[in-house]
C-alpha cells in the first residue's frame, strides 16, 4: 500500500470515543468476548502484572479491505454494536481467519458474552447463591471427572455459583467387595454430608444445592438419601452425545419441554409376600433372567421403564420431575399392598440423576427397608451391595 493510501486510511478511519471503550470494558466485564477465552485483560497472565491488555475489535471491518470488511465499514467504525474486547491472541486469530469467524458468529458471541455479564451482575446482594456438590466416583476401571467450566455453564444462568464446593470423591472404589466395604464408603459419604449442612460453607449455611453426581447406582441412591428435601437442589445430567465438553452438563435448551411417559409393570404380585423387587429398566432394558435367580416365587415384582429404554433419553428437567413422581408412587402402592414392614430391593439401570432422585424422595422414617443391587460383569448378575436405609 502507498503512503497516500495509508494516509487517507487513517484519516477515514474515525478514533473510537472513550465513552465507547468505557462501555466495552464495562459490558464485558473485562474479559476477551472470544467464546471459550473469557480471559481477563487487565493483567498479564505470565507476569500477573496489571495493565490494560485488551484490544478492541471491528466485528465489520473498519475498512471495506480489512478482515470482515463491506460497504458498512466506514459507518459503523465506532459504533459499539460492531466492537468487541479481546485478547491480543484471539483478535489475531479471527483477523488472520475471516472466513472461520464470519460477521454472525462474532455479534452472537459478544451477545452472548455481554448478556451473560449483565445475568450474573444483575443479582441482588442478599440473593442466595447455589453450593455445587461434585460426586465423583469410579464405574469399574473407567476413572471420571467433572470440568468446572462445564458445570458452571450448567448452572448459568439459573444460580451464580459458591465460590467453594462440597466434593466426594474416590477414584479407586473396588466395586466387587462385599456389603460391608460398600456400607462403609457409604457411612463416609453420610458424614461428610451432614457436616457441611450443619457447618454450611465459610459458616453460611447451604440455602441451594446444584448436584453433579457420577458413579454407581447403589451409591448415587444413598448420596441422594442424604441430601433429602431439606434442601432445595438442582440435579444435572452429564450427557454422553454432546461435542463441546463445556456443555456437556447442560440441560438441553431445546429439549426443556420434553416430557416422557414412564410405563409401571406389575409383573408379578404376592400380597401376603413382604419382599418386593422394583426393577428400574431406563437406561437399559434389564432381562428377568439377569436377577430372577435372585428372588423366589413369594417376592412381588414391579418395574418402570420407557417403551425405547436408553442412556441418552433423558434430556430435560421435566423427565427427571415426572420420573420422580412415579417412583413416589410406586414407594407409596407398594407400601399399602404390602405393609410398612415389607422390604423393598432395587434393580436399577437409571441415568445418574435419577439414582440420586431415588434416594432424594425417601422419607426417613416411613419408608420400608431398601436395599440396593448392583450389576457384577464378571459373573453378568445382579448383587445386593448396599442397605439405602
Amino acid at each position: 500500500m502507498s503512503i497516500t493510501k495509508k494516509s487517507k486510511l487513517k484519516i477515514i478511519r474515525d478514533s473510537i470515543p472513550h465513552h465507547t471503550r468505557l462501555k466495552l470494558w464495562v459490558k464485558s466485564a473485562g474479559r476477551c468476548e472470544f467464546s471459550g477465552c473469557n480471559k481477563p485483560v487487565w493483567r498479564n497472565d505470565l507476569t500477573l502484572s496489571d495493565g490494560n491488555f485488551g484490544e478492541v475489535v471491528h466485528i465489520i471491518g473498519a475498512s471495506k479491505k480489512g478482515p470482515r470488511g463491506n460497504e458498512e465499514s466506514e459507518g459503523l467504525q465506532t459504533e459499539f454494536s460492531n466492537l468487541m474486547l479481546m485478547c491480543q491472541q484471539c483478535h489475531k486469530e479471527i483477523d488472520d481467519n475471516p472466513d472461520r469467524y464470519p460477521t454472525k458468529l462474532l455479534s452472537q458471541w459478544k451477545k452472548n458474552h455481554e448478556e451473560r455479564i449483565e445475568i450474573q451482575t444483575r443479582y441482588p446482594e442478599d440473593i442466595h447463591k447455589s453450593t455445587v456438590l461434585l460426586f465423583s466416583v469410579n464405574i469399574g476401571e473407567r476413572a471420571t471427572s467433572i470440568n468446572p467450566e462445564a458445570y458452571r455453564n450448567a448452572m448459568f444462568p439459573r444460580f451464580p455459583a459458591d465460590e467453594k464446593e462440597i466434593s466426594i470423591a474416590k477414584d479407586d472404589f473396588n466395586g466387587h467387595s462385599d456389603i460391608e466395604y460398600w456400607q462403609a464408603f457409604a457411612g463416609d459419604i453420610r458424614r461428610k454430608i451432614k457436616w457441611h449442612f450443619e457447618e454450611g460453607i465459610d459458616g453460611k449455611k447451604i440455602k441451594h444445592l446444584s448436584v453433579f453426581a457420577i458413579g454407581p447406582m447403589p451409591l448415587l441412591m444413598y448420596l441422594g438419601k442424604c441430601i433429602g428435601d431439606a434442601v432445595s437442589a438442582d440435579l444435572y445430567q452429564k450427557h454422553r452425545n454432546i461435542a463441546d465438553t463445556n456443555h456437556i452438563w447442560s440441560w438441553s435448551k431445546e429439549e426443556q419441554d420434553t416430557e416422557t411417559r414412564y410405563i409401571v409393570n406389575s409383573i408379578r404380585i404376592n400380597k401376603k409376600g413382604r419382599n418386593v423387587v422394583i426393577v428400574l429398566s431406563l437406561s437399559g432394558k434389564i432381562d428377568s433372567n439377569r436377577y430372577q435367580g435372585l428372588v423366589s416365587e413369594n417376592f412381588s415384582i414391579y418395574e418402570i421403564t420407557i417403551e425405547e429404554p436408553s442412556i441418552h433419553f433423558l434430556k430435560s428437567r421435566k423427565q427427571l420431575e415426572g420420573f420422580s413422581r412415579e417412583y413416589r408412587k410406586l414407594l407409596n402402592k407398594i407400601q399399602a399392598t404390602h405393609g410398612d414392614s415389607c422390604q423393598i430391593s432395587i434393580i436399577p439401570a437409571v441415568p445418574a440423576p435419577m439414582a440420586v432422585e431415588c434416594g432424594r424422595v425417601l422419607l426417613p422414617k416411613s419408608d420400608p427397608e431398601i436395599f440396593v443391587y448392583e450389576y457384577d460383569d464378571s459373573q453378568d448378575r445382579f448383587r445386593r451391595v448396599l442397605k439405602i436405609n
